[in-house]
C-alpha cells in the first residue's frame, strides 16, 4: 500500500482473466459470424439431398470456398470446399458423421473428406484438389464412399437397437441424450440412474444380436412431426425438426425400434452383422455412456481377442479354456515367491545393518551412526534403520542407499534426543542438498532423495557437521 491504497492485485488477476475468455469468446462468435455470411453471400441456394437412393449422381459445382474467402477455381493441392446443386453426400447429423468420397470434374478430381450443413440447407463438402482444376460451373460425377457409408449404416442401426434393447432391459426410463455413429464405432449416452450391471450388458447385447438374427426390416417412412409421436416414435430433444420428419423403424411381427431419424440405415437389421459392447460409464449425474462396433469392425475385435487369447495360451502352455485357472495359479505362485524375497531381503539387509553397528562415533557426546549400506526398497532401508536406532538405545541413524539408480537417506533420532531439539528431517534435508534433492518427514523419522547418486558417500560424510551444527544452535 502506498498513500493509503490498496490494489487487490489477486482480484485484478481474476477480472483479466475473465476479460481474456470474453474476448476470445466474442472473437470465436465474430469468426463464426463471417463464415456465415460467406456461406449466404454465396447465394447458391438448397442443395438437394439424393443420397437415401443414390451413392453416385451427376451434379454441378455451384459454389467454392478457399479458407474464407468464395473463389471461381481451385488447383492441385488447395483445401477447398465445394458447394453442389445436389449431393448423395450425407451431411453429419443426428450424432452421424458426415460422408466422405469423390468429386470428379472434366479436369480435376477431389477427396472429399468430410461434409456438412454449414447453414439451413446448405451443404459444404470439404476436401482436397489431388489432381487438375476444378471451377465453378463444371459438370462433375460424385462418388461417396461405400465402405465407409455401409459401416457407418450399420452403426447407425445398431444404436437404435441398443437403444431399444436397453429400454426393454432397463426400463422405458432410458432416453436418449447423445450419440456419436462414425464408420469403426458407435457412442450411445442414455439417462440410467445406476450402472449397468454385467447381467444386464449381457441381456443387451445378446437381445440386439437375437434381433440381428432374425433380419427384420428396418422400415423407412415420413410423417409430420406431431403425428410421428403421436404414433409412438421416439425423438431425440436436442434435435430441431421440421414439420416434416423421417421415421426408421425396425419390426419383424411386432415393432422393436421406432424414432425420428435423419441418419441412413441397412435395410434389414442382418446387414448388421453383430454387436458387440465394448463398455459402459457414467458420464455425469443420472447419466451413462456405452460404446460398441459392429459389422466388420466387431469381427475385426472378435478375431484379435481370440488370437491374443490363443497366443496368450501357447506361451503359458495351456488351453484357452483353462488360461483363467493358469493365470490365477502363477499370481498366486507369483505373489507367494514375492512374499519369499522381501522376507530374505529383510533378513539380509538387517545382517548388512548389525554389521554397521562397528561404525558408531560419538559427535558432541552423541552416539551417530551414518553409513552407506544396501536395499531394494525405501521400506527395507526405513526397517533397517529403525532396527539400528533400537540397538542404539539413544542416538542418531542416518542411513543411505541407491535405490532403483537414485540415492535415498532415512535419518532416525531417538524420542531422548527429539526432546533436546534435534530433528531427523532437519539432518535429512540439509544430507540431500548435497545430491541435489531434498527431503522431510517428522523429528523422530524422515527421508529425502536425490538426483546425484555419485554424491551419497559425501552426503553421508556431512552428517556429524550438520547434527555439530544443530548441537550448537541448540545451545545458544
Amino acid at each position: 500500500a502506498e498513500n493509503n491504497i490498496e490494489i487487490d492485485l489477486e482480484g485484478f488477476e481474476r477480472e483479466m482473466e475473465s476479460q481474456r475468455v470474453r474476448a476470445r469468446a466474442s472473437s470465436q462468435f465474430d469468426r463464426d459470424n463471417a463464415r456465415i455470411k460467406v456461406y449466404e453471400d454465396l447465394g447458391a441456394g438448397s442443395t438437394r439431398f439424393t443420397g437415401y437412393e443414390n451413392l453416385i449422381g451427376s451434379t454441378v459445382i455451384v459454389g467454392l470456398i478457399k479458407g474464407t474467402e468464395t473463389v471461381s477455381r481451385a488447383t492441385d493441392g488447395d483445401s477447398i470446399e465445394v458447394v453442389l446443386q445436389e449431393t448423395p453426400f450425407y451431411s453429419e447429423g443426428g450424432g452421424q458423421v458426415g460422408d466422405g468420397g469423390e468429386i470428379v470434374g472434366p479436369n480435376g478430381r477431389v477427396v472429399i473428406i468430410d461434409t456438412k450443413e454449414a447453414i439451413p440447407e446448405l451443404i459444404i463438402h470439404y476436401g482436397k484438389v489431388t489432381q487438375g482444376t476444378i471451377q465453378v460451373g463444371d459438370s462433375v460425377e460424385t462418388y461417396v464412399d461405400t465402405i465407409r457409408r455401409e459401416d457407418t449404416a450399420r452403426n447407425h442401426t445398431a444404436t437404435h437397437m441398443l437403444h431399444a434393447a436397453l429400454r426393454e432391459v432397463l426400463g422405458p426410463h432410458v432416453r436418449q441424450a447423445g450419440s456419436l455413429v462414425t464408420s469403426d464405432r458407435l457412442r450411445f449416452d442414455f439417462s440410467h440412474v445406476k450402472p449397468v450391471t454385467d447381467e444386464e450388458m449381457w441381456q443387451i447385447q445378446f437381445l440386439v444380436n437375437e434381433k440381428i438374427r432374425h433380419n427384420s426390416n428396418v422400415i423407412r417412412s415420413e410423417n409430420t412431426y406431431s403425428g410421428a409421436i403421436e404414433e409412438g416414435a421416439l425423438a431425440f430433444f436436442g434435435d430441431k425438426y421440421g414439420e416434416t420428419v423421417r421415421l426408421v423403424e425396425i419390426a419383424n411381427g411386432g415393432r422393436f425400434s421406432f424414432e425420428v431419424c435423419g441418419g441412413t440405415h441397412v435395410n434389414r437389421t442382418g446387414e448388421v452383422g453383430s454387436v458387440y459392447v465394448l463398455g459402459e460409464s457414467s458420464i455425469g449425474a443420472g447419466m451413462r455412456r456405452i460404446e460398441a462396433v459392429s459389422g466388420r469392425a466387431a469381427e475385426r475385435l472378435v478375431w484379435d481377442r481370440f488370437n491374443r487369447e490363443e497366443g496368450l495360451a501357447n506361451f503359458l502352455q495351456t488351453s484357452p479354456g483353462e488360461l483363467k485357472e493358469r493365470v490365477t495359479g502363477l499370481v498366486e505362485q507369483l505373489d507367494l515367491a514375492t512374499r519369499q524375497l522381501e522376507n530374505l531381503e529383510k533378513k539380509l539387509s538387517l545382517q548388512s545393518a548389525e554389521s554397521l553397528l562397528a561404525n558408531v562415533e560419538e559427535i558432541a557426546g552423541i552416539k551417530v551412526l551414518a553409513a552407506e549400506t544396501i536395499a531394494s526398497s525405501a521400506d527395507l532401508l526405513r526397517s533397517a534403520g529403525d532396527w539400528l536406532k533400537n540397538k542404539l538405545g539413544a542416538g542418531v541413524v542416518v542411513l543411505g542407499a541407491v535405490i532403483n539408480e537414485n540415492p535415498m537417506i532415512v535419518a532416525m533420532v531417538t524420542p531422548d534426543l527429539v526432546a533436546k531439539g534435534l530433528d531427523a528431517a532437519h539432518i535429512a534435508r540439509e544430507a540431500a542438498k548435497v545430491m541435489g534433492g531434498g527431503g522431510g518427514g517428522r523429528p523422530e523419522s524422515a527421508q529425502a532423495g536425490g538426483r546425484d547418486a555419485e554424491k551419497l558417500h559425501e552426503a553421508l560424510s556431512l552428517v556429524p557437521t550438520i547434527i555439530l551444527a544443530s548441537v550448537k544452535e541448540i545451545k545458544d
